[in-house]
């Protein structure tokens, strides 16, 4: 039996208050990587956790934006700032998709949920690549941890993703864009 690492959940939980000082750090994050600024709310009570809501384009942030730097693993360890890339060029891009899907999805129909459940990983996928590949003002320990957050969930789902140029890039330190 093949024992996976999953992620521990061990970033800030989402309920964590972020303080003045950290909703200041985070806003200096979201100028380094180009976003607008109106477009994030702190300490939402609306959500859960740090998330992207399509229905009113914003990114709601919570405590559990702040990581984990005794994990190993890489959605634990992502930086604040990786996160905001991952939530902000990552999702935000896809919001005409996502809207399509709410409003045409049954929800009393299992089978469409369950699928769109099942593809989850591949939106999770996509938005920590394309945050790697798309956003301003990360450093390159940030791409790449945003990318071994994206083949981790493709291994979660059983799915082999071959690497492009842009991900050995990512992983292995050198700038090859393809």
């Amino acid at each position: 039996m093949v024992e996976k690492e999953l992620a521990m959940g061990l970033r800030k939980p989402p309920g964590y208050v972020l303080s003045e000082d950290e909703i200041k750090r985070l806003m200096e994050d979201i100028k380094a990587i180009g976003a607008d600024e109106s477009l994030f709310v702190f300490n939402s009570k609306a959500v859960k956790g740090t998330s992207y809501s399509p229905q009113d384009d914003v990114v709601h942030i919570k405590g559990n934006i702040l990581s984990d730097y005794h994990s190993k693993h890489p959605r634990d360890i992502l930086s604040p700032r990786a996160v905001l890339a991952h939530e902000y060029y990552g999702h935000r891009p896809y919001r005409t998709l996502y809207l399509f899907e709410f409003e045409n999805i049954d929800l009393s129909d299992d089978d469409a949920i369950l699928k769109l459940i099942n593809r989850e990983w591949a939106d999770e996928f996509r938005a920590s690549y394309m945050a790697a590949k798309n956003s301003p003002g990360l450093s390159a320990p940030d791409r790449r941890n945003l990318i071994l957050d994206a083949l981790e969930r493709a291994k979660e789902a059983d799915i082999s993703i071959r690497h492009n140029a842009f991900i050995r890039g990512c992983l292995h330190g050198y700038d090859e864009i393809g």
